[in-house]
């Protein structure tokens, strides 16, 4: 097998490994959970992660500069960095949002429910309205089955932060359009449960997506 059709093949595969672990498949909003695809797709990660580290120093080391291998390792470095940009990127999060406007606002809408749906570029497990009615909350899911939150809510709350009931178990980050991701962190919130909400007020607001996921991460440890 020549190494350009091997950078094919690594770019093709990669490619229907964003599609099968990305909210547009067929499966995506069954309320069935499917952790034996999770496992898949962390695996097939990895082994494509390393796969084109070994492409990149053969390239690298050989020398190789032919323009049938240099354009597929492009492509597939390019589908890991948009791979990347776009599930965990500041970037990436603002575009997902600004493509799924109209999405989101049909979500928004109807009051609570526990539809599992999906709304443009997310899966959205239910909606509620904590504090205000003009707040919705729309709590976000995986795309391998129910079950598996992420700790992430998209509000709507324009240009104010939004309110919560357990100021201490949420952050907020200001996405784009009047859209922010609040971000729990899950012991402090289900202490709260139990010692009972306090008045609504407006939550802490973070600067930095990655300062959200440190604030998440921090109640998994």
């Amino acid at each position: 097998m020549t190494p350009a059709l091997r950078l094919w093949i690594l770019f093709t595969l990669a490619l229907l490994r964003g599609w099968a672990g990305s909210v547009f498949t067929p499966w995506a909003v069954d309320l069935a959970p499917r952790l034996w695809l999770y496992d898949v797709l962390f695996y097939a990660r990895v082994l494509l992660l390393f796969w084109a580290g070994c492409e990149v120093l053969r390239v690298l080391l050989r020398r190789d500069r032919r323009v049938a291998v240099l354009v597929p390792l492009a492509l597939v470095l390019a589908t890991g960095a948009f791979a990347f940009v776009y599930a965990q990127g500041e970037s990436g999060w603002r575009g997902k949002v600004a493509a799924s406007r109209d999405a989101l606002q049909s979500s928004a809408r109807g009051g609570d429910h526990d539809r599992r749906h999906r709304a443009g570029h997310f899966i959205v497990d239910t909606v509620r309205h904590p504090c205000r009615d003009d707040q919705p909350w729309l709590w976000l899911g995986r795309p391998h089955g129910a079950g598996s939150g992420t700790n992430l809510a998209l509000v709507r709350s324009g240009a104010v932060a939004p309110e919560t009931p357990m100021a201490a178990a949420f952050a907020f980050w200001p996405v784009r359009d009047g859209w922010w991701l609040a971000y729990q962190h899950a012991p402090r919130y289900h202490r709260a449960l139990v010692t009972g909400g306090q008045r609504c007020q407006p939550g802490r607001v973070l600067a930095r997506h990655r300062d959200g996921q440190a604030f998440i991460h921090a109640g998994n440890d």
